[in-house]
């Protein structure tokens, strides 16, 4: 894979989730580590976790994919690429304002956020499938969902703690 090719394919991407960074993983894994096999899930699944626990956009990712792959030079071009779409559609932001409060429009803008969790959920599910192959994978899992979901914990600290225990665990039984 060259440095183009994974240009075009974030800003593909992008463009087809409208920006959904969650959205973007079933995508990038299929891709980058089921068919040209460059990562591995391993690597994906890191890139995504650290971009959602630090502040900025949830597509942000693909910067530590654009290094993983090409170093500095890959990072730097991933985020100008993901930003991109966004300069390319202020111009038609004006036409959606005054669109907004149509029928069309209103039902158009449920359909792609509906999409966009159904992009979350099976991207959720098909990492979890690869992820969570041990019983320690899921002790850590679930007491990060109880951490964040249930308890409201902040992301960081909630990633700070499972893993903790995740690591003691790993210590205990070897």
């Amino acid at each position: 894979m060259s440095l183009v090719e994974l240009l075009v394919l974030i800003f593909t991407f992008n463009l087809m989730t409208f920006g959904n960074g969650p959205g973007m993983v079933p995508l990038l894994q299929e891709n980058l580590v089921d068919e040209r096999r460059v990562l591995s899930v391993d690597q994906l699944l890191y890139a995504f976790t650290i971009a959602r626990v630090t502040p900025g956009q949830a597509n942000l990712y693909v910067a530590a994919v654009g290094y993983m792959l090409f170093g500095f030079t890959g990072a730097v071009l991933s985020l100008l690429v993901i930003i991109l779409p966004a300069y390319l559609m202020l111009p038609l932001l004006r036409g959606y304002q005054l669109l907004q409060a149509t029928h069309a429009v209103r039902g158009f803008t449920r359909g792609l956020t509906s999409t966009s969790v159904g992009l979350i959920i099976a991207a959720t599910i098909q990492m979890g499938d690869r992820a969570l192959t041990v019983p320690i994978a899921w002790v850590v899992f679930l007491v990060t969902l109880a951490l964040t979901y249930l308890l409201k914990w902040n992301p960081i600290l909630s990633l700070i703690v499972a893993s903790g225990l995740g690591l003691l665990l790993t210590l205990v039984t070897q």
